[in-house]
């Protein structure tokens, strides 16, 4: 049993690490302005500077949030050019925007933004990205923060203290913020005077329905200690209004929508609370305003859910499939219901609606409130039980809890963890046989860590390095001598798999995002890797660049090779042949149609490119292609985004696909028949797969581990080991399954 508030999940480190600074959490080369010029052309104010207003005086400022600009679509600008007039008109004390400002966060699309800011505006603008700002860009968020500036920030203005937070992720959908993000966080509210309200914009709403924010409970936690009064949001792009745990969150309707921005003045509510006073305005295509009022942001008092806050939760132990709760309230909460639900860990990156079973009051007390929760369904391991008590003016206050579901002799076991900075997105490496396996992993904080599992219970570190931001998987050479991890520094590093030291490293001119492919061709190893927008093939014991291929797309995926032919696909909708040896284009293959805008988004982007008995598998976020891998020639074309996943070719003339929804299909090479379909209900996106004595390991995004026996697509063991984000695919290390999370936390799992 326990009491809240919880943690979200208690570790313990192999090697301890100071804790994650602000140029680690960005995960970036460098988070300042690159130039005056620039940061002004596009209206952003100096970082941590604002008006210089009295904490007293009047306060004016307007909201905008989804503009998605585009060069395709002429609208993108028509119904922003007319917010701005409005919004320059009203001459604000600032402008707050709560991000996608563009669609795909292209040079040009930026661009097109700056040419419709009126220059009234520059100098007001503060801005925090959306997941379109920094999605798609191969300069990972470097293009956003040159422009724009760092991320996270905060400034005062009329005795208010703001946050521009940034959740958004490297290559990823989601919003996370993570050790580092909250430890930011925290020292910004620490150092704030007391009674000062803090109000956070960001692009992702949180609690209420949504769960865009894989770690909002912590968030939460962290808010409800101090004296943050209100978030505003955009990303869903509808205009809804929350009031719980002591905040008002207000999600923006989206200027992509039509002509329409947020006016808030800091004024005193009828009652003597000051409040900021949200409205709506809509503008006409003539000029014309009309100005709707949404709701007041309270800036003090105790109401909105707070007395509500539970003083205790106790948990029982599962039993027939029911976990038994017991809610303890304390002398000023009067909650019209308090209720329990399963946390909707499998949500991704999305909003669900709760099913709450209320709990009835115990008897003789008026404190406290007794239920239980069918788990039956529940994956065994650490999960999560959230908990709502609601007032009578509709305002409640939300919390987890956490239990656990007990394992099966079928179901995995966790053995340790090992704590790493940052996250480990890029999956893990294997280097060696036998007893000395060793695992190499790096995370977004730019440390790599050699590990070696003893007797599956611990692991040592055999070596730790730190070089640039990693986000995608490293490749090792045949002999096991060298590791070669890619950066976001604009470098592919060549380490020493036995020590960790660096052998070489390649400046691509541009930020290294995709996994490397180390390959024989001719007689000798060599690299294929792709940057920004450039194919390169690099000799593997040198590094010297053989051969390059520019303006073909972006591409955060990897290449595959049969010794002949290298294949790739990009985000300009084409997967393509080039001689491995000449880098001479062989063949193309039109994997999407529409604007460049469209390819962009939907193409093979992410492709984790395949080859296996003569047949290329390439993948969008719709289908998936078999091609001839001599010609291009289409051979079969399966529906289904088998995009991020890598495709695992069995050497028994079939290949593994795994869709991001968590289909998985054993295929026949040859002809694209499908021998067995397993529906998984996850989502599973870059995690992807490991196999281990005739089972396929699935790892999901939302935390879980699911076996499906090889032969026949059984279902096979499952385990709950993370409750943040899994991308990083995972890797068998002697006879231990190792993986890492979004929170840098790496586990060794132990198989059935």
């Amino acid at each position: 049993m326990s009491d809240l508030p919880e943690s979200s999940g208690s570790t313990h480190d192999a090697c301890h690490h100071a804790g994650v600074g602000r140029r680690g959490f960005l995960g970036l080369a460098g988070g300042t302005l690159a130039s005056a010029g620039l940061a002004s052309l596009l209206g952003a104010a100096p970082a941590n500077a604002a008006p210089a207003v009295q904490p007293d005086a009047p306060l004016r400022f307007a909201l905008v949030t989804d503009t998605h600009v585009n060069v395709d679509t002429p609208q993108s600008t028509v119904y922003l050019t007319q917010v701005w007039a409005s919004i320059a008109a009203r001459t604000p004390d600032l402008v707050l925007h709560c991000g996608d400002i563009t669609d795909t966060g292209r040079p040009d699309e930026f661009d097109r933004y700056a040419e419709v800011l009126p220059a009234a505006l520059h100098g007001r603008m503060h801005y925090s990205p959306g997941n379109h700002d920094v999605r798609w860009d191969p300069s990972a968020k470097e293009q956003y923060h040159s422009h724009f500036g760092p991320g996270p920030y905060s400034f005062d203005a009329g005795g208010v203290h703001f946050i521009g937070f940034d959740p958004t992720q490297v290559l990823q959908e989601p919003g996370h913020f993570g050790p580092g993000g909250l430890e930011w966080l925290e020292a910004d509210l620490e150092g704030l005077r007391p009674g000062t309200p803090a109000v956070l914009f960001q692009h992702f709403p949180m609690g209420n329905t949504f769960y865009y924010v894989d770690d909002q409970p912590a968030v939460l936690d962290l808010l409800a200690d101090y004296d943050v009064r209100g978030i505003f949001a955009g990303h869903i792009h509808k205009e809804v209004v929350s009031r719980f745990n002591g905040l008002t969150q207000i999600g923006l309707n989206a200027v992509r929508n039509g002509a329409l921005y947020y006016w808030v003045e800091r004024t005193v509510a009828s009652d003597g609370t000051p409040v900021l006073r949200v409205s709506r305005v809509n503008v006409a295509a003539d000029g014309t305003e009309t100005e709707v009022p949404v709701a007041d942001m309270p800036l003090a008092g105790d109401g909105l859910g707070r007395p509500q806050r539970p003083r205790g939760v106790r948990l029982g132990t599962v039993a027939d499939g029911v976990l038994p709760v017991s809610v303890r309230l304390d002398g000023n909460a009067a909650p019209v219901q308090v209720a329990v639900d399963l946390y909707p860990q499998s949500v991704f990156g999305g909003a669900a609606t709760p099913v709450w079973k209320p709990l009835a009051p115990e008897a003789g007390s008026d404190r406290r409130w007794e239920g239980g929760v069918d788990v039956s369904s529940v994956v065994p391991g650490t999960q999560r039980l959230r908990l709502q008590v609601t007032a009578a003016d509709g305002t409640w206050w939300e919390d987890t809890a956490l239990f656990e579901v007990a394992r099966g002799a079928a179901d995995p076991k966790p053995r340790w963890e090992y704590q790493l900075p940052g996250s480990v997105q890029g999956g893990i490496a294997t280097v060696g046989s036998g007893d000395g396996q060793t695992a190499v992993i790096a995370s977004s904080s730019g440390d790599v860590v050699a590990l070696r599992p003893r007797h599956r219970s611990s692991a040592d570190r055999v070596w730790h390095t730190r070089i640039g931001p990693v986000y995608r998987l490293p490749a090792v050479d045949a002999g096991s001598r060298t590791v070669f991890v890619p950066s976001a520094d604009h470098r592919l590093y060549a380490l020493d798999a036995a020590d960790g030291r660096q052998k070489w490293a390649f400046d691509a001119g541009a930020p290294v995002l995709s996994a490397p492919l180390v390959t024989e061709v001719a007689g000798q190893e060599r690299l294929f890797v792709s940057a920004g927008r450039t194919l390169f093939a690099l000799d593997a014991a040198n590094g010297n660049a053989l051969w390059s291929v520019p303006g073909r797309g972006f591409s955060s995926g990897r290449a595959a090779s049969d010794g002949l032919r290298v294949y790739t696909a990009a985000d300009d909708g084409w997967a393509r042949a080039h001689d491995a040896v000449t880098g001479a284009p062989l063949w193309s293959f039109s994997m999407a149609t529409g604007t460049e805008n469209h390819i962009a988004l939907y193409s093979g982007w992410d492709n984790v490119v395949a080859v296996g008995d003569g047949v290329v598998v390439v993948g969008s976020v719709s289908s998936s292609w078999g091609l001839d891998a001599a010609t291009g020639a289409l051979r079969w074309k399966l529906a289904g985004s088998a995009m991020y996943a890598p495709t695992l070719v069995l050497g028994d003339g079939t290949a593994l696909f795994t869709t991001e929804v968590g289909v998985m299909s054993r295929v026949e090479l040859a002809t694209g028949t499908v021998r067995w379909k397993t529906d998984l209900a996850v989502r599973v996106f870059n995690a992807g797969v490991v196999i281990a004595d005739g089972v396929a390991w699935a790892q999901s995004a939302d935390g879980k581990l699911l076996g499906v026996n090889l032969a026949d697509g059984s279902r096979q063991g499952r385990l709950q080991h993370s409750l943040v984000y899994c991308f990083s695919t995972p890797a068998i290390v002697g006879d231990v399954l190792v993986v890492g999370n979004q929170n840098g936390l790496v586990t060794g799992i132990d198989l059935p």
